[in-house]
């Protein structure tokens, strides 16, 4: 029984003797797992909240001032407008800026265009349904005569900020060998110089889209008027 005891007494006072030995060990083990935890918990916050605002596509109010044009070259004299007389205002009315060169404009309606160059020997009209595509917004590939000097105080930064306006002409195409960054097709047909020309008194659509997320920012409908 003395014996039975004496093994009773250390077992109990093991017990007793354990947390006191093994307490500086186990808290730091815990300390450090709380520490990697934490880590965790903060790194994936910051990747997630990351990962959202590069997928949130840009907001803005684009408000359609006008929209002026004719046909040139058919129909009355006073519907022959030339291209650069057909124009679109847009103004930037509030919400996020946008980077001309991560921002396209879409335009569809009734038109015309033309396969060579106008009022040059060989050219020639096309009428039907026109569609319109700004690649970018920036003054890479655009008729320095007209966009770049409609543009100017846009361009100047790099982006369209609210207060600011975008003049869209159907002759802002580059010219000569310059790629042009403006795509003008009819019916379908994209062997065009890439100039263009609303019918007036038609309805038009206009869709602007952010590049990146494939998005459309705004979509604004407007009926083609005779410039004064």
């Amino acid at each position: 029984m003395k014996a039975w005891g004496s093994i009773r007494h250390k077992f109990f006072y093991f017990l007793r003797s354990a947390p006191e030995g093994f307490s500086p060990v186990v808290g730091s083990l815990l300390l450090l797992l709380i520490t990697f935890v934490l880590a965790g918990v903060i790194i994936s916050s910051l990747n997630l909240s990351g990962s959202r605002t590069n997928l949130q596509p840009p907001v803005a109010n684009i408000d359609l001032e006008s929209c002026e044009g004719g046909l040139y070259g058919v129909g009355p004299t006073a519907e022959r407008v030339r291209c650069e007389e057909n124009r679109i205002i847009l103004m930037h009315e509030g919400g996020d800026s946008l980077s001309l060169d991560s921002i396209s404009i879409r335009i569809s309606g009734y038109g015309n265009s033309y396969r060579g160059i106008p009022g040059h020997e060989g050219s020639s009209s096309l009428r039907g349904e026109l569609s319109v595509l700004y690649l970018d917004l920036s003054s890479i590939g655009k008729n320095s005569t007209c966009y770049a000097v409609n543009n100017n105080a846009t361009l100047a930064d790099g982006s369209w900020d609210v207060g600011e306006r975008l003049v869209l002409c159907g002759q802002d195409s580059a010219v000569g060998n310059v790629k042009s960054s403006v795509k003008v097709s009819v019916d379908g047909n994209g062997n065009t110089s890439d100039n263009y020309g609303f019918k007036q008194g038609t309805e038009i659509t206009l869709k602007i889209i952010d590049l990146k997320g494939r998005n459309v920012i705004a979509e604004r409908k407007a009926t083609v008027q005779l410039p004064d």
